[in-house]
């Protein structure tokens, strides 16, 4: 099994075009840019540092992309790894048939002018003294009579065959029509989408670490049976490990923010950001709704002491269907650097839940924030993790502190905005 490479001797740079002056806009790429950056950053899957990890959302300048490619390939290492990945329009050069990337400006009719020459990755990848290194591909393929598909290959082979580098594993995707594989509704493009819900969601029957090919392995399937194009793999050398396998290194969502995407039409789950108080995948989680204030009085059982602890606005917030009428759940931030009053189980970081039963008068030196929340969400047996995995769900980078924000009622916009890469 191979090992995965030093994240901190290991370089990345994610290049999306999404919106063009010439070419259709595909609308999912920077979401396919900010989740992949967020898969490859993640410790769970394989650490790589923020500034390691270079996104270019569309770029307008080919020379530009080509220093910042060169830049990373010199910093790599001989022990780490060297990722490229683009995605946008990808167009062959009707005069000699390779590959043009589509910038901004890339007129399709003469895409060498104002795109971005596969050459220029293919010489700087070429340059790094990385021993692993690989490049993927998420792009269209325009231009049906031209180069090696006009001999009868697929538009995945041609592509493919027309990106090869030496020493160099590539992952490429490349539709036949001019335009993205987005599926109307859903977060991702739809290579890059399956591609992700592998990375994050892992492969329970594999091993601890994936490799490139078993990764591809499995995109191939899910595209099959979905009825897309299916992407092909070129291999050199020894397996590259990619990350680690989510199914056996789960990681703890405890604490976490999730936000529904905007496709959601479900209406418990509709613009709801949430917070997961409980999350075990053998037996589900339970998280309560953290942007949906009521107007309803507090209740006339709830005594002062607890009522001037309340964290603007100091309303009730509808939380979840389940269980609504049964009690209140309260969650709490704590102060920094004080001893956990009696009767608070933590959350994550200084937050956590306390119990209403407990004496309100010693709070307010070690409580600095209190919502009550009526209700909560709940998620059975790895629904959860299906539900983000399928792109239902955007797991947030949000701060506990946003849990009991002020403008409980902007959270959605705010986190759907980051998680989504808009």
């Amino acid at each position: 099994m191979p090992d995965l490479a030093d994240p901190r001797a290991s370089r990345a740079v994610l290049v999306g075009g999404a919106r063009y002056t010439s070419l259709p806009e595909v609308p999912a790429i920077p979401r396919n840019l900010n989740a992949l950056a967020g898969v490859l950053q993640d410790p769970d899957l394989w650490g790589l540092a923020p500034e390691h990890c270079t996104v270019l959302p569309d770029p307008d300048d080919a020379r530009e992309v080509s220093r910042v490619l060169r830049r990373a390939a010199d910093e790599t290492a001989a022990e780490g790894t060297l990722v490229v990945y683009y995605a946008g329009h990808g167009l062959v050069d009707p005069v000699d048939g390779s590959l043009v990337l589509g910038l901004r400006d890339t007129d399709p009719a003469v895409p060498y002018e104002a795109g971005l020459p596969f050459e220029h990755i293919r010489r700087a990848v070429a340059g790094s003294r990385a021993r692993r290194r690989l490049v993927i591909l998420d792009c269209c393929y325009a231009g049906r009579a031209a180069g090696a598909l006009a001999s009868g290959e697929s538009g995945s082979q041609a592509v493919a065959d027309q990106a090869g580098t030496d020493d160099t594993c590539l992952l490429v995707s490349a539709p036949r029509n001019r335009t993205a594989q987005a599926p109307p509704g859903e977060p991702y493009t739809a290579f890059t989408g399956e591609l992700l819900r592998v990375l994050r969601g892992g492969l329970p029957d594999r091993p601890a670490i994936l490799d490139v090919r078993t990764v591809w392995r499995e995109v191939t399937l899910r595209l099959r049976e979905r009825g897309f194009e299916l992407p092909e793999l070129r291999s050199a050398g020894d397996e590259l490990a990619l990350v680690r396998n989510a199914a056996r290194h789960r990681r703890d969502l405890v604490g976490r923010i999730v936000v529904a995407t905007a496709a959601v039409e479900d209406r418990d789950l509709r613009q709801a950001a949430v917070l997961i108080l409980r999350h075990d995948r053998g037996r589900g989680a339970v998280g309560v709704r953290i942007n949906r204030p009521t107007a309803d009085p507090l209740p006339a059982d709830i005594p002062q002491g607890w009522r001037r602890l309340l964290t603007t606005p100091a309303v009730l917030f509808d939380a979840g269907p389940l269980s609504r009428y049964e009690g209140f759940i309260a969650v709490a931030r704590l102060r920094p650097d004080v001893e956990p009053p009696l009767r608070f189980q933590p959350i994550r970081d200084r937050l956590g839940t306390i119990a209403l039963a407990a004496d309100p008068a010693p709070l307010p030196a070690v409580i600095s924030g209190l919502r009550l929340f009526s209700g909560y969400l709940g998620w059975g047996p790895e629904q959860l993790e299906a539900d983000i995995d399928g792109g239902l769900l955007l797991l947030s980078d949000a701060d506990v502190r946003e849990a009991l924000s002020s403008r409980p009622r902007d959270l959605w916009t705010t986190l759907h905005a980051r998680a989504a890469g808009e």
